[in-house]
């Protein structure tokens, strides 16, 4: 824990020097002057992806804290709208960027957020200056844009952890604090099939591509070059994007390596096969942990949480979920007032009451610190693996079309695991890395 907080501390200091943050009139007591002040009301949006049908849901807790937020103003109205899922929340921003009607602020995959460079605001301008240093800074990593430009806040964000069950793992002399890189975790894959007949690890891409995203970077790659217009993980760079995608060909062709892409929900039965002890080992989202470790209780096992595995050049790490992004056509006013949300909604006693409520991850220092949040954490000690991650949380590509390679990206890595036996993984890099570039040059001006 004290290696994270220096971490935490160091990397909280960078940030500080890269965000350019205004002097602008944000905090609360300036805001209701503000308030005070105007002559007309104003009303602000906000797009999300989370829905509100039951009274636990994140779109639901959105909505309340919008409506409280409202409450203490006269002339300003925020509100929550449910627009649908990710893909269809970016749809309609597109679509309202066109007819110059946007939201005030929307919710925007983690690593779509610098697709919307060109309309986002600068939040160093609008968000309070505590509330920007309180994020966790890793959580930054992909929402900095042209080097201090902060184009997107946390909003309900997950890492990647290694689950794994520990009664399968100690039946083969294996424990999770053991993993530690990504060889330790085949092998400890290969010796519960050995031992068991047991696949050991469950392999799920998610649909973003990011465990192979991060495994590139855990073996000392690169998804982009740092000017974002060239691949670089194929022949030219030693075939880096190859090397865990190889590992999971092997382990799938011998048996200690499964997939249930073949399945209508392969989430959904790799979850499940985890819980019921039919594989050891599982990398997924650190969303829904306590779901899991409920279901594993069921069938009479546990479960424990770790960082995910370094690699050959050490631990690198994508981060996921979701971000907010404000509109820089919207007014000053309108900004300052939306940059005040964010801030109301990033206090403790909020953070704390989200986290309670939903499972989210805290994404502030002062909510992680707080009484509340260590009582979380007492209460599933797993969640640590989430925030010890975040000193290595790694920026996503410097690109707005990430999302349309990875999109086909995921559907090259279901295919491998879905034919392991007739897939060249060379040819898919090199597929890849051509896809890759014709995205790159189709958008370029």
């Amino acid at each position: 824990m004290k290696k994270l907080m220096v971490l935490l501390l160091a990397a909280s200091l960078l940030l500080s020097a890269a965000v350019c943050f205004a002097q602008e009139p944000a905090n609360m007591a300036e805001l209701k002057a503000l308030d005070a002040s105007l002559t007309e009301d104003i009303r602000i949006e906000i797009w999300g992806k989370d829905g509100t049908s039951k009274p636990t849901s994140r779109g639901t807790i959105f909505t309340n804290f919008a409506n409280e937020y409202s409450a203490m103003f006269d002339h300003v109205t925020i509100e929550y709208i449910h627009q649908g899922g990710y893909d269809d929340v970016r749809e309609k921003v597109t679509a309202a960027s066109v007819a110059g009607d946007l939201p005030g602020i929307w919710m925007a995959e983690e690593s779509t957020v610098k697709s919307f460079a060109a309309i986002a605001a600068d939040l160093g301008k609008w968000v309070p200056e505590a509330t920007v240093k309180d994020y966790l800074p890793g959580l930054l990593s992909a929402s900095l844009y042209d080097g201090d430009r902060l184009i997107g806040a946390p909003a309900a964000r997950s890492n990647p952890v290694l689950f794994v069950n520990n009664e399968v793992l100690a039946e083969v002399g294996w424990t999770g604090d053991m993993i530690k890189t990504n060889d330790d975790m085949f092998q400890c894959a290969k010796d519960i099939y050995e031992k068991t007949g047991k696949p050991g690890f469950a392999i799920w891409w998610d649909t973003d591509l990011w465990n192979w995203e991060s495994a590139v970077y855990a073996d000392g790659g690169q998804i982009l070059t740092d000017d974002g217009q060239h691949p670089s993980f194929g022949k030219d760079y030693d075939y880096v994007g190859a090397k865990y995608a190889l590992r999971i060909q092997e382990g799938l062709k011998e048996g200690y390596v499964t997939s249930f892409y073949s399945s209508p929900e392969p989430y959904d039965q790799c979850t499940l096969a985890l819980a019921k002890g039919d594989v050891g080992i599982l990398l997924i989202s650190s969303n829904s942990m306590k779901k899991r470790y409920d279901a594993a209780a069921e069938y009479g096992y546990t479960l424990s949480t770790y960082i995910q595995p370094a690699g050959e050049g050490g631990t690198h790490i994508v981060s996921g979920g979701s971000c907010w992004v404000l509109a820089d056509s919207k007014s000053e006013t309108e900004k300052l007032f939306a940059g005040g949300w964010l801030s109301y909604i990033a206090s403790v006693e909020k953070m704390v009451e989200r986290s309670q409520t939903t499972g989210d991850m805290m994404v502030t220092q002062s909510a992680l610190d707080s009484e509340g949040g260590k009582a979380l954490l007492e209460e599933l000690p797993g969640l640590q693996a989430i925030y010890d991650s975040v000193p290595y949380l790694h920026a996503r590509p410097n690109t707005p079309y990430w999302s349309e390679m990875y999109s086909y990206g995921v559907d090259k890595f279901e295919q491998l695991c879905l034919n392991p036996d007739t897939t060249d993984v060379y040819q898919m890099i090199d597929d890849l890395e051509v896809k890759f570039q014709q995205i790159i040059d189709d958008n370029a001006w």
